[in-house]
């Protein structure tokens, strides 16, 4: 059983009740990316999803070849959605500052659109321990590309009144403080990606209803939110009515366990 108290409240309560239409609105990863990060990785035997979610990432992992793919993860309305993925040979409630497992036993450990909730030293100091000493730890993150239309830029500005300011963003790059002046792994490195992800205007709504802390809004406040969103959506010319195609950008970040 996982320390809950290892994860933001917000996060808990936010995924818990956004689970399943986080599975269906958020994009996949671009096959692109996933070749590159074999070529960083061709053979290995265990592989970790951290802080797995639905498996929008785990999902794509069987092609690695490796005999043990592991999903992490503490929210168990993401869990359930887990247990569909075939590929995975555990399953674990667990959090990135109590990973399960043995010393030296993970020869990759991916992070998707998590590392940024607990970029903190206790999890990266977890993270070593279990990776092989020539192991790989990679986070990676679909980003949309909001300067593109004038509809996402004003649906990001909206969505950004609503966040806490205790909640940490991917764009911001606040999680990189955690690799500074520490010893356990080599210099980040980073390559990008184009990614796309077909959606229509309910997508949109959908997509934005699946993070955290719109997800945790009362009924009354989440429908204020859709409603504004609809507004934008209807009152923008760059906004097509049927289904489109929407640009993202894919970040991958990767590093090697300090020798």
């Amino acid at each position: 059983m996982a320390d809950t108290n290892d994860m933001n409240p917000i996060a808990a309560i936010g995924f818990q009740n956004a689970a399943n239409i986080y599975d269906q609105a958020r994009p996949s990863y671009p096959n692109e990316a996933i070749q590159f990060i074999k070529s960083l990785c061709p053979t290995p035997t265990t592989i970790v999803d951290l802080g797995a979610g639905t498996g929008k990432l785990t999902r794509l992992l069987s092609t690695f070849g490796a005999q043990e793919i592991i999903a992490i993860e503490p929210v168990s309305e993401m869990r359930e959605n887990l247990k569909s993925i075939p590929s995975i040979t555990r399953i674990i409630d667990g959090t990135a500052e109590h990973i399960l497992l043995d010393d030296n036993t993970v020869d990759v450990i991916f992070c998707g659109q998590s590392f940024h909730w607990f970029a903190n030293e206790r999890a990266l100091t977890e993270i070593h321990r279990v990776l092989k000493p020539n192991g790989l730890l990679v986070l990676i993150w679909n980003l949309l590309d909001y300067p593109r239309y004038s509809w996402s830029q004003q649906i990001l500005e909206l969505k950004d009144s609503y966040r806490p300011p205790e909640i940490p963003l991917h764009r911001s790059k606040k999680w990189k403080a955690v690799y500074e002046n520490q010893n356990l792994f080599q210099c980040l490195q980073h390559k990008q990606f184009a990614n796309t992800q077909q959606m229509t205007r309910e997508t949109i709504i959908n997509r934005f209803l699946s993070i955290s802390f719109i997800a945790m809004l009362s009924s009354e406040e989440k429908e204020k939110f859709i409603m504004k969103v609809r507004q934008i959506i209807d009152h923008t010319e760059d906004m097509p009515e049927q289904e489109f195609e929407v640009p993202y950008n894919t970040d991958v970040y990767w590093s090697f366990p300090q020798k």
